[in-house]
Order: structure tokens, then C-alpha cells, then sequence
């Protein structure tokens, strides 16, 4: 790791699993946490990192059961798709009993490190985040520790970070062109945040 970076602990907030992917293949991932492997069925234009954003606003260590069970729903008797949230899990099989004991641990993870010093980082293709709703993702994910930073990646530019008082947040601008959907995905868009990770974290 990256001397500046190398106490900090990193979560993914979203919004899909190329995070999660790409600092495994950095060998830099070393917890799992419930948003690594998550993703909105609308997957370019839609996101659901405000969605996460606000579970992690109401979780407290008695409420992880009934957070997974409305996280998880009954996505796993409709393809895998919760239709309450559209929240879709691409990545899970087997029993279903595993599978929600796997997503209570790791809210239970999250709860227990989120007040570390974290480096949070969010991904967004074609999903723009209003700067009220960025400041609100700031309220959440910085108010526990003063040292935690957000990186925010998008295929999409955040004019709004050219403002200085950002100075927690570090925003890469990835072009992402959606006409060539997850062609450009895998070819472009994922090789070019691997590199852009790498570069800042080790």
C-alpha cells in the first residue's frame, strides 16, 4: 500500500463489483462487506448508492437482521432481484440460509468498521449524484472519523468538485461511453479504474 494509505481500511459503497474486483486483483482486498457484489438492475443510468447510503444511516448492531432481510427480500425467488429495491445479486448462489447469514456478518462488519479510518469509495457509471446528495453521502461516510476519505469514481463528470472545500473527497472523472455498453466496460472503463486505483493506492 501506499505509505499515505497503508492504516486505512477500504469499503466499497457501490454502486456495482468492479471494486471489489479490482483490489483483489491488487491484492488489497481484505474484508468483504454487503455492497461489493451488489448492483441495480438498471446498471448504467441508475445506481444504488444512495439506497446504501441510507441503510448505512439507520444501522445499528440490533437492526442487522432486519436490514438484510429488506435488503435481500425475496431476490432469490425473482432471479436474483429484489423488486422492492431493485437491488440485484448477481454473484450469490446456494442456500438461501447462507446467503443471508453471509449478508448479516458483513453488515455487522460493516457497523463495526465504518467509525474507522476508512477510505470509502463509490462507483457510478452513467448515474449523476447531485452535489445535495453527494454532501449527504459526505455527512454519513466522514462524520465518524476525522481522517476517513471518500473516493468517487464516475463515468460521469461532477463539475462541482472543482470547488476546494472538497478537501476529504478525491473524484476521477472515467469517461464511460454508454453506447457501447459493457463492451466498453470491460475494455475501457474497468482497466482504466485498475490503473487509476493502483496509482493512488500502492
Amino acid at each position: 500500500m501506499n505509505d499515505n494509505y497503508k492504516d486505512y481500511n477500504i469499503i466499497p459503497i457501490g454502486d456495482h463489483c468492479a471494486i471489489s474486483l479490482i483490489l483483489g486483483e491488487l491484492e488489497i482486498r481484505k474484508k468483504s462487506y454487503p455492497f461489493d457484489w451488489i448492483v441495480n438492475v438498471e446498471q448504467i443510468n441508475e445506481s444504488n448508492i444512495m439506497y446504501n447510503i441510507d441503510i448505512i444511516q439507520n444501522m445499528r448492531i440490533e437492526n442487522v437482521s432486519n436490514i438484510v432481510n429488506m435488503y435481500i427480500g425475496n431476490a432469490f425467488d425473482n432471479d436474483k432481484i429484489n423488486k422492492n429495491n431493485n437491488i440485484w445479486f448477481p454473484h450469490d448462489d446456494g442456500n438461501i440460509t447462507e446467503i443471508f447469514e453471509k449478508y448479516e456478518r458483513r453488515f455487522k462488519r460493516l457497523y463495526e468498521d465504518v467509525t474507522k479510518k476508512n477510505i470509502f469509495i463509490l462507483l457510478t457509471r452513467r448515474y449523476y449524484i447531485d452535489e445535495k446528495n453527494f454532501n449527504k453521502i459526505m455527512k454519513t461516510l466522514l462524520i465518524h472519523n476525522k481522517e476517513s476519505i471518500i473516493v468517487f469514481i464516475s463515468g460521469i463528470n461532477h463539475m462541482y468538485f472543482e470547488d476546494k472545500k472538497y478537501e476529504r473527497v478525491i473524484f476521477k472523472y472515467i469517461f464511460y461511453d454508454a453506447s457501447q455498453a459493457f463492451t466498453y466496460d470491460f475494455d475501457t472503463f474497468r482497466p482504466n479504474i485498475k490503473i487509476f486505483l493502483q496509482e493512488l493506492l500502492l
